[in-house]
């Protein structure tokens, strides 16, 4: 024991004349005060080495005065904290309490969740709970010390003590160990190593990632339909084997399944997926129906979904995320595409073609498609080969026949003209034998017959006729409350539920009438093979059947259409107003996510319909849908996340045009504000300014309506504060700080722990950040935070709120090492949890990732660096559109890193790229993060970035400001443009304090 030879009581209890029990105390004691002292001594210096203290201190001089001031912190400490004759402090003077003080108020831990005075839950073994037992154990043997301690409690004390001062020990051997681990990895090494080791870390890099992927995106069986038992398949083995032998290899870039409609093309393309999945143990295979798709961006979402389980928007250039995801294939993927009639028959034909040739290029002929169409496609740069379905044969078609039959109980066991209806009826067609099989269990084969030979279809040059035929023959046998249903679930795009099934058929018709259950009807349509089931509770048409039965609504049911249209409209703004509600509650995000995704297509043609329902005051559809006008903002804001940017943005053009001003002032302010926020990220300043405007005169006018909806009040406020703050006009800012400073105050009193007040706070911890408040940005951020995770949980809001935490410790431009350290900490928490939402490749991670790389490169981790930036530039090219100022402050932040890996000529060339498309964009390089190292970067290369093509200055600062800018630029200062840039920052201070507002 540490000091046992000097120690007083180490002689004896004898010598003290003291009992045992005291004793037991007094060893108690010594084991807190001395043990205890050493290990939080070495917890501090784990978190701050001992050279660093004495900046640590300064830095916390203020908060440390204040509990001085509080008494918390006596004379004597603060004399060991700030020694009178200038020394650093000594931390082997401190004492157990300053210790304890130290940890918790300047080390940035989080109190247990009984608070730093009180002892923690015993299932608490946090350090914190730890490092406050310590305390609680201290002032516990303070108090009994002299009275002594029992030798049973004594011995259950000392082994917990012991133990937690243990767990300390550990925790501090293992935070040193990742130290050592990190100084070693940044320790210089000789050339050869280095590059031995390098080649290793690429090697090592390569499979991680592979197996990353492999783990993530590349899933068989997350995105393989059922597989479809063999004995309800008939006739198509061979084609089925020709397919694969095609497939299977990737000798082949595409196979080709071609045949007419309902020749069971599907059927094929399922089974072989099935069958290549198995047959390939190494090789992936991803199945895409492409049923409802009808460009070529449905088509690339659908084949960018099945890369992996992400609930996500269409990137902005899905192309370019095809390309850049075929060249990080290294196994054989086989994509199988199902009925891509659409897109071929489409102006996105040369489009979709020329993406499966880019992929199979750049794969390194990695990957092989299989597509199901009704007809051939022909590309010089594709080897491709055809497999065509023909009807079946006489034999197989009467047994598909007769299997339809024997599904049900009371069929008829034999059937006598079997063959004549599957040859001569059905023309030997997979899915008219499949339909006329269903009714032959209800209806005698005669009828059956008669039925099928008043249509003459059987003549047309394809096969469609027989499917029509057998079509329209179902439909005519079908009850008058089964024909309604039919005609009524054409209605919805894609699958559905059985939720929007009872919602359509609420329309007056028989149905609603008789009292029928949906479920029942539903069943018998299915039983009919006229609608097909996905999975649990998820149905969907056939297109042909699809088509039919909305020529059949047109011609015969258009009331009963229009009427089942707009209850389905407000079956899915009521669904989309849930969602919202979902996306907006803790923990949750994701599921509301992946309900819209479910039914994507659904909800946007129903909002289509929704919009054109106000533009013609449909009075049904207006006065359904007010549950999606409650908090609109909020339902706007999930929307934006789940729709895409130009969808989005034409729906609130759309909306706004039937919203008044004098009567509905509050929603046509929201929308003008939604829509400023998206022509803003579009860089449309004038629609912007346009709209905001707008909205600034409405609002003037309408206190009263606003004084009823808190959260659009709120809402107006931060998107003005916003506007205000992106003119970088100095001559604002005071309004900018009053607009942020009253949206605070108004959702402090009045949305409590709503989510719209901890996004005030983001935004007002921003704008004050931007004013170099520190302090004040920090509480904020803080509170912003703490109120995210508790309404929110995980949640793109509160990764965001992550990132502008790092964002604040990255403006301080890594000053300090406690700064630059939680910057670091900040940056890699909001990218783990855009990872956990299913963004981390995504264009919501480009900034965080941007400026992780770039703290890496200021702590002089080049490697690391360049890894995280061109990560970003990699999801900035595939997910962008191809002129973005994101892309300018990458390409910028990479020549600064080139640069300092002694790669110069490259650091010019991107370096120049990044300029010159901010030129493009409008950009000036005072508006870029990094403007006072790319100005001194190009004072260092002046004959490559000459000062008249490449200027620093901005247009915005008043005209005395200007002028002083140009006159610098004149006098020549020896600093030149780096220096400029911080000049036109004290010219901005000076502005504000002559500025008149």
């Amino acid at each position: 024991m540490p000091g046992a030879a000097s120690s007083p009581v180490s002689s004896g209890s004898s010598v003290l004349n003291v009992s045992e029990e005291k004793t037991n105390g007094t060893k108690l004691l010594r084991l807190l005060v001395d043990r205890g002292r050493h290990v939080l001594r070495n917890l501090l210096h784990s978190v701050y080495p001992m050279d660093k203290l004495q900046v640590v201190v300064n830095n916390n001089k203020k908060k440390l005065q204040r509990l001085r001031s509080e008494d918390v912190i006596f004379e004597n400490q603060w004399e060991m904290l700030f020694p009178a004759s200038g020394d650093p402090p000594d931390s082997k003077t401190f004492d157990i309490t300053l210790l304890h003080l130290l940890l918790r108020e300047i080390c940035h831990l989080t109190a247990p969740s009984t608070g730093w005075h009180n002892m923690p839950a015993e299932d608490d073994n946090s350090l914190e709970a730890n490092i406050t037992r310590i305390k609680y154990f201290r002032n516990e043997l303070f108090h009994s010390f002299s009275t002594g301690i029992p030798n049973a409690e004594f011995e259950y004390k000392w082994k917990e003590i012991a133990s937690l001062l243990e767990a300390i020990d550990i925790y501090v051997l293992r935070k040193r160990h990742e130290v050592e681990m990190e100084a070693l990895k940044n320790d210089p090494t000789g050339y050869d190593t280095k590059l031995h080791l390098e080649e290793l870390a690429k090697e090592w890099n390569k499979i991680q990632e592979q197996e990353r992927i492999h783990s993530s995106r590349f899933s068989p069986r997350s995105c393989l339909p059922d597989r479809i038992p063999e004995k309800r398949v008939f006739g198509r083995n061979q084609e089925i084997e020709r397919v694969k032998k095609m497939a299977v290899g990737g000798d082949v870039a595409v196979v080709l399944v071609t045949g007419g409609p309902g020749f069971g093309k599907t059927t094929v393309a399922e089974r072989v997926a099935h069958e290549l999945a198995k047959s390939e143990k190494e090789a992936t295979v991803l199945f895409c129906s492409l049923l409802t798709k009808k460009n070529f961006k449905e088509v690339a979402e659908e084949i960018i979904n099945s890369c992996g389980t992400i609930s996500r928007q269409v990137p902005e250039n899905p192309g370019q995320w095809l390309r850049d995801w075929s060249k990080r294939v290294r196994n054989q993927v086989t994509f199988v595409l199902d009925n891509a009639d659409s897109v071929l028959e489409s102006s996105d034909r040369e489009s979709f073609i020329s993406i499966l040739s880019d992929v199979r290029r750049l794969s390194r002929q990695k990957v092989t498609f299989v597509v199901t169409a009704r007809k051939t496609f022909e590309n010089p740069d594709l080897q491709s080969c055809e497999v065509r379905l023909g009807p079946l044969s006489a034999e197989q078609a009467r047994n598909l026949l007769i299997s339809r039959v024997q599904v049900y109980e009371d069929a008829p066991q034999n059937l006598c003209r079997a063959e004549y209806i599957a040859r001569n009826l059905c023309g030997c067609v997979p899915m008219a034998l499949y339909i006329v099989g269903s009714l032959l269990s209800d209806y005698s084969e005669e009828t059956l017959i008669e039925s099928l030979e008043k249509e003459q279809l059987a003549v047309l040059e394809d096969d469609q006729g027989y499917v029509e035929k057998a079509i329209k023959t179902s439909f005519d046998l079908l009850t008058k409350l089964e024909q309604e249903a039919f005609i009524l679930l054409s209605l919805f795009q894609g699958s559905f539920d059985l939720d929007a099934v009872q919602a359509v058929t609420q329309a007056e018709c028989s149905i609603s009438s008789s009292g029928a259950l949906p479920i029942t009807i539903l069943r018998s349509l299915k039983n009919r093979s006229l609608v097909e089931k996905l999975y649990s509770r998820r149905y969907q048409m056939h297109p042909l059947i699809q088509s039919y039965a909305k020529k059949m609504g047109r011609d015969k049911y258009d009331k009963l259409l229009a009427m089942g249209e707009k209850l389905a409209c407000v079956h899915f703004m009521s669904r989309l107003a849930k969602n919202a509600n979902t996306y907006w509650s803790k923990d949750t995000c994701k599921d509301s996510l992946a309900s819209f995704k479910e039914d994507k297509y659904n909800f946007e043609h129903f909002l289509q319909i929704y919009a054109r329902g106000r533009e013609e005051q449909d009075t049904k559809i207006v006065n359904g849908c007010e549950l999606l006008l409650d908090s609109f903002p909020q339902k706007c804001m999930y929307l934006e996340r789940c729709l895409h940017p130009r969808f989005y943005t034409e729906l609130l053009e759309r909306l706004l045009k039937t919203f008044d001003s004098g009567i509905q002032p509050v929603c046509v302010v929201d929308l003008l504000c939604l829509l400023g926020h998206e022509y803003r990220k579009k860089g449309e300043q004038e629609k912007y300014k346009e709209v905001m405007d707008k909205a600034q005169q409405i609002r003037l006018v309408s206190d009263a309506a606003f004084a009823m909806k808190p959260l659009s009040e709120v809402y107006f406020h931060n998107s003005n504060a916003r506007f205000l703050s992106d003119k970088k006009d100095v001559r604002v800012n005071r309004r900018t700080e009053k607009e942020a400073a009253l949206a605070v105050k108004i959702s402090s009193e009045l949305l409590h722990d709503h989510p719209e007040r901890a996004a005030t706070l983001l935004l007002s911890g921003n704008i004050t950040k931007r004013s170099k408040q520190f302090d004040a940005a920090k509480e904020m951020l803080e509170e912003a935070l703490e109120l995210f995770q508790k309404s929110l949980g995980q949640h793109f809001m509160t990764a965001e709120t992550l990132k502008a935490t790092g964002d604040l410790y990255f403006f301080l431009d890594g000053k300090s090492e406690v700064d630059f350290e939680f910057c670091l900490k900040y940056y890699k928490a909001a990218l783990e949890m855009f990872d956990d939402l299913g963004v981390g490749e995504s264009k919501e991670s480009i900034l965080t990732i941007k400026n992780f790389g770039l703290c890496h490169m200021k702590s002089g981790n080049f490697d690391e660096a360049m890894n995280l930036l061109s990560k970003a530039e990699q999801i900035a090219e595939r997910e962008l559109e191809e002129d973005h100022t994101w892309k300018v402050f990458i390409k910028t932040s990479l020549a600064l890193l080139h640069e300092k890996m002694n790669e110069v000529e490259r650091a010019i060339d991107v370096m120049h790229e990044g300029l010159v498309l901010g030129k493009k964009l409008n950009l000036t390089i005072y508006r870029m993060g990094e403007r006072y190292l790319i100005g001194e970067f190009l004072d260092r290369y002046p004959g490559k970035f000459p000062e008249t093509e490449f200027p620093i200055y901005i247009s915005k600062l008043p005209l005395w400001g200007v002028l002083s800018v140009e006159r610098a630029i004149e006098s020549n200062s020896p600093t030149g443009r780096g220096k400029l840039a911080l000049e036109e920052d004290g010219i901005i201070e000076k502005t504000k304090e002559k500025s008149c507002y």
